[in-house]
C-alpha cells in the first residue's frame, strides 16, 4: 500500500513551500544602510554595539533614552548568531505569520483558511520596499511583535473552551506569560503601542463575557487577566532598572517621562501671533519665552543659531516645505532636545530633568504674570487643538487608509546605501549585511544584482506585489463594508437571541479595529503634527490588511453555516 499524505501534512508543506519561497525571494534585496541617520538607522546599530561591547547604551547623553530598546537588543542577538538580519526579520516574521494562520484554522476548523491566510502574509510586499524593509528601523521587527501579540491574544482569549477559568487558567498560563512578555518586549520597541490596546481588549471582552458564575471564579479570572500584565511588567522593570543602575533613572524612555513632556508643553503654550500648520515654537513665541524664562533664554543661541537652521531645513527639505517657516514640529522635540545637550544640562539623567522642571515652572511663572500670551498649562506632547484638526483628521484618515489599501502605489525596489563609510562599515557588522551598495549601478545596470537569479526573484516580487496590490486596493475596502454589515447582523441576532456574537466575528473585528485605531493615529498626526501618511508608519498594519478579507470571508461563512 502507498502511504497517502494526510491533510495536516498537506497543510505543513504548503506553509514550509510558500514560506522558502518567500524567504528565498527576501535574500535578494540587501540592506538600506543610511550612515547619516543619527536619529533612526544610526542610532538603533551603535546602540547594539554598545550593548555587545559592555557598555550598555554608552555614555550618556540626550539621545540615550530617546528611543526603545527592543530592536537594538534583537539586533545584537542576532549579531551573536551570525544570521544576516534581513534574514532574521523576516524568518521570525514567517513564523509569526505561520502561527496565526494555525491559529486561523483551528479557530474555523479549515485548513484553507489558514493557508490563504499565510499565502497573503508571507508575500508581503512592503519587505520587499528598501525604504520600508530594506532600513535597520524597528518597523521590520515590531510588524512581527503586532501580529504576534495579536495572535496570543485570540490563542489566551478566543480559542479555549467553554470550561472553567481554573481550569483554563491551568492550561494556558504559559501562552499568558508568553503573552506578557511578547507585550513588554512591544511596549520597549516602540513608543505608539496603545494603537493595539482596542484590539487586545475586544479579544478580553469577548473571553469574559463568556465566563460563567464570577464570585466562585473570581480569582481565577483575576489570575487569567493579570498574569500577562506581571510578564509584561517585568519586562519593563527589567529595563528600567538597568537604566537606574548604569544612568540613576528608572525609565526607558524619555518621551514618555512628565519632565520632558511638561518642558515640552510649556514652551507649545505660548501664544502665536500667527498660526501656521506643523509650527509649535515660531519666532514670537520664542522671544516671549525668553523674556518669561532664564532656562529658555540658555535655549536662544540654540535655536536663533545653527542649530535651529538646521532642524529647520531638514523638516522643510524632507516634506518639500517652500518656504521654510520655522522648525516643523515632527523635528521640534529633537531640535530641543539637541538644545538642551548645547546648553550642557545632559551630562546627567538628573540635571536633564531639572532643567526641563525649571522651564515649566518659569514659563508657568511668566504665564500668571502674561496670561494673554498663553494657552492653559500643558504637559503634552500632542499640539494645541486647533479648530479644523477634527475635520482635517478624518481627510487625513482616509487618505491614510487608501495608501494602505494600495500600498502606497511603490513596486519592489533597490535603494543605494550612503554615509559616512566607517558607519557604513558599522552598519555591515552589526546587521552580518549583505548592505546594498553605494554605488549606484552595479555589473547587472541595478544597485546589487549580482547574477541573474537575482533579476529573476525581482520580477517575482514585483509580479507578487502588483496581484497582492490589486487585490487589496479592492478587497480591503470591501473587506469594512463586508465586516460593517456583518457587525450589524450578528449584534441585531445576538440581542434577538440573547447569544454572544460568534468568535470570528470578535477576532475580524481585533483587525479591523487595530487597521482603524492606528490609521486615525496616523491621519490625527499628519494634520496636526508631522507627515505619517507613508508606507513606513503603516508597515506594522499591513498583516492586518492582507488577512482582513480572508478572516471575514470564512468568518461571515461560518456565521452563516455554522455546521
Amino acid at each position: 500500500m502507498k502511504a497517502r499524505i494526510t491533510p495536516h501534512q498537506r497543510f505543513w508543506l504548503g506553509i514550509a513551500t510558500i514560506g522558502c519561497l518567500s524567504l528565498w525571494i527576501r535574500m535578494a534585496f540587501p540592506i538600506f544602510a543610511l550612515g547619516g541617520a543619527a536619529y533612526d538607522d544610526l542610532l538603533f546599530v551603535r546602540q547594539a554595539a554598545e550593548i555587545g561591547s559592555g557598555n550598555w547604551l554608552g555614555a550618556y547623553n540626550n539621545l540615550t533614552l530617546a528611543k526603545g530598546i527592543g530592536y537594538s537588543l534583537f539586533m545584537l542577538l542576532n549579531h551573536a548568531i551570525g544570521l544576516p538580519l534581513k534574514f532574521s526579520e523576516h524568518a521570525l516574521y514567517l513564523s509569526v505569520a505561520a502561527y496565526f494562520s494555525l491559529t486561523i484554522s483551528l479557530l474555523y476548523r479549515s485548513r484553507p483558511s489558514g493557508l490563504a491566510c499565510f499565502a497573503l502574509l508571507a508575500f508581503i510586499p512592503t519587505a520587499w520596499f528598501a525604504d520600508v524593509g530594506g532600513r535597520v528601523v524597528r518597523e521590520g521587527l515590531y510588524t512581527s511583535q503586532a501580529l504576534l501579540l495579536l495572535t496570543l491574544g485570540i490563542r489566551c482569549w478566543v480559542l479555549p473552551h467553554a470550561i472553567s477559568a481554573n481550569e483554563q487558567l491551568r492550561i494556558q498560563w504559559r501562552t499568558l506569560i508568553l503573552l506578557g512578555l511578547v507585550a513588554g518586549w512591544f511596549w520597549i520597541t516602540r513608543e505608539e503601542g496603545v494603537w493595539l490596546v482596542p484590539s487586545m481588549l475586544l479579544l478580553m471582552i469577548y473571553w469574559l463575557l463568556r465566563q460563567g458564575d464570577w464570585r466562585a471564579q473570581c480569582h481565577s479570572i483575576l489570575g487569567f487577566l493579570f498574569l500577562p500584565l506581571v510578564a509584561a511588567s517585568l519586562v519593563v522593570m527589567t529595563i528600567n532598572t538597568i537604566n537606574y543602575g548604569v544612568y540613576g533613572t528608572f525609565r526607558n524612555n524619555d518621551f514618555r517621562s512628565s519632565d520632558y513632556q511638561s518642558g515640552y508643553g510649556a514652551l507649545t503654550r505660548i501664544r502665536h501671533d500667527n498660526w501656521q500648520r506643523y509650527v509649535l515654537f515660531p519666532k514670537d513665541a520664542r522671544q516671549r519665552a525668553y523674556e518669561m524664562s532664564a532656562a529658555a533664554r540658555e535655549l536662544q543661541p540654540f535655536f536663533e543659531g545653527a542649530g535651529g537652521q538646521g532642524w529647520r531645513d531638514a523638516g522643510c527639505n524632507q516634506t518639500q516645505t517652500s518656504p521654510c517657516p520655522e522648525i516643523l514640529s515632527g523635528w521640534f522635540m529633537w531640535a530641543l532636545r539637541d538644545s538642551v545637550a548645547q546648553a550642557g544640562h545632559y551630562k546627567s539623567p538628573e540635571d536633564a530633568k531639572a532643567f526641563y522642571r525649571r522651564l515649566s515652572e518659569e514659563i508657568e511663572q511668566g504665564c500668571q504674570n502674561r496670561p494673554d500670551d498663553c494657552l492653559p498649562m500643558r504637559n503634552s506632547l500632542l499640539p494645541p487643538w486647533h479648530e479644523g484638526y477634527a475635520n482635517d483628521t478624518l481627510h487625513a484618515s482616509w487618505a491614510v487608509f487608501q495608501t494602505l489599501a494600495t500600498f502606497g502605489k511603490t513596486a519592489p525596489h533597490f535603494q543605494p546605501s550612503n554615509g559616512d563609510k566607517r558607519f557604513l562599515a558599522l552598519f555591515d557588522s552589526v546587521t552580518n549585511g549583505p548592505l546594498a551598495a553605494t554605488d549606484p549601478r552595479g555589473a547587472w545596470e541595478e544597485f546589487t544584482l549580482k547574477s541573474p537569479r537575482d533579476i529573476m526573484r525581482l520580477r517575482l516580487a514585483q509580479w507578487l506585489t502588483k496581484g497582492i496590490t490589486t487585490l487589496t486596493t479592492y478587497g480591503l475596502p470591501f473587506a469594512f463594508a463586508a465586516w460593517f454589515l456583518w457587525s450589524i447582523l450578528t449584534v441585531l441576532q445576538s440581542f434577538s437571541s440573547r447569544v454572544l456574537p460568534s468568535a470570528a466575528w470578535w477576532v475580524a473585528s481585533a483587525v479591523a479595529g487595530g487597521i482603524i485605531t492606528r490609521v486615525l493615529l496616523l491621519g490625527f498626526l499628519e494634520a496636526t503634527s508631522i507627515p505619517s501618511n507613508n508606507m513606513l508608519y503603516l508597515f506594522p498594519l499591513v498583516p492586518f490588511a492582507l488577512v482582513l478579507l480572508p478572516i471575514i470571508i470564512w468568518g461571515t461563512y461560518r456565521w452563516k453555516f455554522p455546521k
